[in-house]
């Protein structure tokens, strides 16, 4: 089903490309083809080899990691618009030689490096700008100059810092020999701890997808919620927000999430009465809602994990019930635009049984299970990882085996190891400019000072802290990744939060949630983009209509702060009552939003709808009871009117009959 599914770009999306972000890629065949999906299925290898072997060492690993990302970067990526597409330039060839000697050169002398502690040599500082020019151009050319931009200020921030006035951003400065030390010649910068996040859990699980989806399990996570649900009202987009959660357990990217289940549920949204934007904004909003989905929940979740030194598994338990409250509250939004507009379910020529998918595939979830019980069993996250991949292959090989099909397992292999290397490159390429950002900002100091800034600006009130949170993820989001958006809030933000009294696990909870709001937020809202290029429809039409039906994600961070959702004293009484409360609050949140409840709601209605959604955000009884009572105000003669038309309608029938 799913598979069969075509995508056909639009000019929009084009001109996008070129200018914010998804670049153009070079199309690879022959000889070329050849070599690079075996650097990339190599690279894949290494990492996964990596996860049970001692045979290299953390600065070994590093180094091989940003060494391959560039290579590939400089391969897949052309320069300029006049570089050719089918084969590496001149000038790649001579950054990709670059790349072997700067990164090579760290693999080789880190340990020296490390015994001079900061005393950089002529040779180190050589090696040093090289490597610090490559991320940056690697970064460029695989997202865009915005976070690239960003490193080199703060570099020349560090540097200049004497000269910039004033006491609260203005230091004492650093030589370049000193800030080369610090960025290249230890592992505070390129070779930091984004980098090892990224290569012990982030990449792991990119190319533990990438399997999935090549030997089918992408489109049977796809197939089933779709055959499941669509005989419901509105089938066709309840099935949408079914299949990118699971979807989304494979997967940490919402744009590839749409792509992949879009340009089936799209169609299929479209066919039974949904306007082409609307059809592209559920699956959008749906994809987002992927990234909160354990266990893969996108590389700012192990991020989270790592800064906060909890096990992964404490955060997978953590955030399973705030990623299916918003894929509730998604549900129901799609349920009220149904009623409202009069869509009805999955035309009967288009359903699959349910039970037809699910034999055919039900043994794709096996390795899903596996890597939960490993998570849950104490094990690390790269290992569940690890044994998720080996458990399928397995699988795989014995599926294939019985058919005779021994060739075609081998080449799929092969395939799904270059997939996963490919796929990581512009999630990997972000891995030396972040790094860069997160040690100067350490160097020299800006981070504490930032949290002074937020304080200041803020009067010390948490609510203002998450609004100015909100409106700095959104800035950042119009120019990076939703990792690197993450992150940098992260260093400079959540230090403010906690001093006013927030929990850093809330803290680090609302601007992981709040970063992942770029993906839907117009201007720049690459998953709202992709949606609006397999329906067909205006971009930014897309994007406004995918920010309502996202809209509970703008919400949700609240929570975090003022309920115990997040379980900060364990699973208790107050967390259920919590819990039910605040599946609760979607049904007026989600009527106020569409303007539905019963029947059409006037504007009086549902701002009332939308204050009771707000007043439920906090678990105290006498609050809850006022919004329990807003709610009825609304819909009691909302439904008491509905009936009375039912049974008008009822009796009419009788009449003529």
């Amino acid at each position: 089903m799913a598979n069969d599914a075509t995508i056909k770009p639009n000019l929009f999306l084009k001109l996008l490309e070129e200018s914010e972000g998804v670049r153009v890629l070079r199309t690879f065949s022959g000889v070329w083809r050849g070599i690079y999906k075996t650097l990339a299925a190599v690279y894949s290898v290494v990492l996964i080899y990596s996860v049970t072997s001692t045979f290299w060492s953390t600065s070994d690993l590093r180094g091989m990691f940003i060494m391959f990302v560039t290579c590939m970067v400089f391969m897949r990526y052309p320069a300029t618009r006049k570089s050719p597409l089918h084969r590496p330039s001149a000038v790649d060839f001579v950054l990709i030689v670059l790349s072997v000697a700067a990164f090579g050169n760290f693999v080789l002398d880190y340990e020296q490096m490390a015994w001079r502690a900061g005393a950089a040599t002529a040779r180190d500082v050589i090696f040093g700008v090289i490597a610090i020019g490559l991320v940056l151009e690697s970064c460029r050319r695989a997202m865009s100059v915005i976070l690239p931009g960003l490193a080199l200020m703060l570099l020349l921030y560090a540097y200049f810092g004497p000269y910039i006035p004033g006491t609260l951003f203005g230091h004492q400065g650093f030589s370049a020999e000193v800030i080369i030390a610090d960025v290249y010649a230890s592992m505070n910068g390129i070779f930091g701890f984004v980098a090892y996040v990224f290569i012990a859990f982030v990449m792991l699980f990119v190319i533990m997808g990438a399997i999935f989806e090549r030997f089918g399990a992408g489109a049977f996570f796809i197939d089933f919620p779709v055959a499941l649900l669509g005989r419901l009202r509105g089938g066709p987009a309840k099935a949408a927000i079914a299949a990118s959660g699971m979807f989304g357990m494979i997967s940490g990217s919402a744009t590839a999430n749409v792509v992949a289940t879009g340009s089936f549920t799209i169609p299929l949204m479209k066919k039974t009465g949904y306007r082409p934007a609307v059809a592209g904004a559920i699956e959008s909003a749906a994809s987002t809602g992927g990234m909160f989905m354990p266990p893969v929940m996108g590389a700012g979740a192990f991020l989270m994990a790592e800064m906060l030194h909890m096990p992964y598994a404490d955060i997978v338990k953590i955030a399973l019930v705030p990623a299916l409250l918003y894929f509730f509250a998604i549900f129901a939004m799609v349920h009220m635009e149904a009623l409202r507009t009069g869509i009805g379910a999955i035309p009967p020529e288009d359903r699959v049984s349910a039970w037809t998918v699910f034999k055919g595939g039900w043994y794709y979830m096996l390795p899903i299970l596996v890597l939960f019980y490993v998570l849950f069993t104490g094990s690390t996250a790269s290992l569940a990882a690890f044994y998720a991949i080996v458990s399928f292959l397995g699988l795989m090989a014995i599926k294939y085996f019985a058919m005779g099909q021994f060739k075609q397992f081998f080449i799929n292999l092969f395939d799904a190891l270059a997939d996963g290397g490919d796929k990581s490159l512009i999630v990997g390429s972000t891995a030396g400019p972040v790094g860069i950002i997160v040690g100067i900002a350490l160097l020299s100091g800006l981070a504490f000072k930032f949290s002074a800034l937020v304080m200041a600006y803020t009067f010390g009130y948490q609510w203002a802290a998450l609004l100015l949170v909100m409106f700095a993820t959104f800035v950042l989001g119009l120019g990076i990744t939703v990792t690197a958006d993450y992150l940098i809030l992260a260093l400079l933000a959540v230090p403010a939060m906690g001093a006013m009294g927030i929990p850093l696990l809330a803290a680090h909870f609302s601007v992981f949630w709040f970063s992942q709001s770029s993906n839907v937020t117009p201007p720049v809202c690459m998953a709202a983009f992709a949606g609006a290029s397999i329906a067909g429809a205006h971009p930014y039409s897309t994007g406004f209509h995918a920010m309502r039906f996202s809209s509970y994600l703008y919400v949700m961070p609240f929570m975090f702060v003022y309920s115990p959702i997040l379980m900060p004293n364990g699973f208790n009484v107050d967390v259920l009552y919590s819990w039910v409360i605040l599946f609760l609050s979607v049904i007026p949140f989600a009527a106020g939003a569409m303007g539905y409840l019963f029947g059409n709601l006037n504007a009086v209605q549902r701002t009332v709808l939308i204050v009771s959604a707000f007043l439920f955000i906090f678990p105290i009884a006498i609050v809850d009871i006022i919004g329990v009572a807003l709610l009825l105000i609304v819909a009691v003669p909302q439904y008491l009117k509905w009936r009375t038309a039912g049974q008008e309608q009822k009796a009419l029938h009788r009449t003529a009959a």
